[in-house]
């Protein structure tokens, strides 16, 4: 299939179902007037969904009576945290927030909308227009991105819903439309959407795919042809339903999304590295210069993208890598710490970017950090860290302020939970860690479960203390 032929495959996929809007009242603008329904899906909620004949519903647990691996793998993930996600209900309680037009990629089927906006009041996105919605359903609403909302379409003759797969079957109870390249390109509804600004400061324009499509000369032969799923759903061999052992094996993907590996609750790490996440970033340095002379410690970094197929970090324009280097004395106490921010730096009221010095894909940042050396220090610890960062300690502070804006009719205690955000919401991952011991040379590199201790162990550190 060609690149356009699966474009266009993707746009009825997206839009299937949809109808035209009822004459809008006088000073009202349909969204099929204000919003492109092809280049911008995202403007538009999926359509209201039947059930699945065969299947009797169409929420993640009725698909979970037969697809138990992957309705397991789907409750661990961010999608299905997509809507009690604290930082996103706080994002959304601002006055300036297009608050529907946010819920329309996290919640995005329009069973879970108690109302359907159909068009903009004099067409301004923060004075939408909406309809009481019949088939509301309070439950699959909880289920944020739910199997839904990838899975299930109006078939465009019948209109009824039919599960979209991957794979040809005769077993299935319920109707199937094999269409593996929409499943392909479903990520971009969301993680991809083009358009203009619609405020001063929504900045929600990833541009994850052209950062791939860009950099596929750098990416090993192996993942030049990469699409999302690639690294984000890894393929496997099992049978797609438990229970049918006469089903034969086929290769299936996780579902698991883990991401940049900063998960939405402080639990969800005592499985992050059962479901698959590995750094994307690589971490080499050598010696040290200045241990038995002089007034300074310097110690090159050398920082890869060695992993992602897009920069390094992408999407969301506040995530950053902040890597430290800090000198202590015998002690434990810090004496002096370097650190190098890698991300964009934006400015707000109207949202403008500043800079931007994110890793390629391939790429290689040398960083030099030099530090005071106390005179007669030989004793002591040198150590090198690094975070990705989601969330800042002065965001956090804001966000928190705002507590009392939040919709409890979206997430029930939410006010509570976003004004001891601290407590719940895990701000930054540790993806590297190492230590020298100045005295001896020995170097001790973190692994990976020391790497997610040290990540829940931010939970119990007061705000202050935070580095980031």
């Amino acid at each position: 299939m060609t690149r356009l032929a699966s474009l266009l495959g993707l746009c009825v996929f997206l839009l299937a179902g949809c109808r035209a809007a009822p004459d809008a009242p006088p000073g009202v603008v349909p969204l099929s007037a204000r919003f492109d329904s092809l280049a911008q899906p995202y403007a538009f909620a999926l359509p209201v969904l039947d059930p699945v004949e065969g299947v009797d519903g169409v929420r993640a647990e009725d698909c979970g009576r037969c697809h138990q691996t992957h309705y397991a793998e789907w409750r661990g993930s961010t999608h299905a945290s997509a809507l009690h996600d604290l930082q996103f209900q706080a994002e959304i309680s601002k006055p300036d927030a297009p608050k529907w037009l946010c819920l329309n990629c996290h919640i995005p089927v329009g069973n879970q909308r108690d109302s359907l906006v159909t068009g903009l009041a004099g067409g301004d996105v923060l004075r939408p227009v909406a309809r009481p919605n019949p088939a509301f359903d309070a439950r699959m609403q909880a289920e944020g991105v739910t199997c839904a909302a990838c899975h299930v379409r109006p078939d465009p003759a019948t209109g009824r819903s039919v599960i979209v797969g991957a794979f040809e079957t005769d077993r299935a109870p319920h109707p199937v439309r094999v269409d593996p390249a929409a499943l392909r390109d479903v990520c971009r509804r969301c993680h991809d959407p083009q358009g203009e600004p619609l405020t001063r400061n929504l900045v929600c324009w990833f541009e994850t795919y052209r950062e791939l499509d860009e950099g596929r000369a750098a990416l090993p032969p192996p993942l030049r042809s990469a699409d999302c799923g690639t690294c984000h759903m890894p393929a496997t061999r099992r049978r797609l339903a438990v229970g049918f052992d006469d089903l034969p094996l086929r290769t299936s993907h996780r579902h698991w999304w883990t991401g940049g590996g900063v998960p939405k609750t402080f639990g969800a790490y005592d499985s992050l590295l059962a479901r698959g996440f590995t750094p994307a970033l690589d971490v080499a340095w050598a010696g040290l210069d200045g241990v038995h002379g002089g007034d300074s410690l310097r110690l090159t970094l050398h920082l890869t993208n060695r992993n992602a197929g897009h920069h390094l970090p992408t999407a969301d324009p506040e995530r950053f890598l902040l890597a430290l280097v800090s000198l202590h004395d015998a002690g434990g106490d810090t004496l002096a710490t370097a650190r190098l921010r890698i991300g964009q730096t934006w400015a707000w009221n109207p949202a403008r970017k500043l800079a931007d010095n994110r890793l390629r894909q391939g790429e290689t940042r040398a960083w030099t950090a030099t530090l005071p050396r106390p005179p007669g220090l030989l004793r002591g610890r040198l150590d090198v860290t690094v975070l990705h960062v989601r969330l800042t300690t002065p965001n956090a502070r804001h966000m928190m302020a705002g507590a009392p804006a939040v919709d409890e009719a979206l997430l029930p205690g939410g006010r509570r939970l976003v004004a001891e955000l601290p407590a719940h919401y895990p701000f930054a991952t540790y993806v590297y860690a190492a230590s020298l011991d100045l005295a001896t040379g020995a170097r001790r590199v973190a692994t990976p479960e020391e790497l997610i201790a040290r990540s829940k162990a931010e939970q119990r550190r007061p705000l202050p203390e935070r580095v980031y």
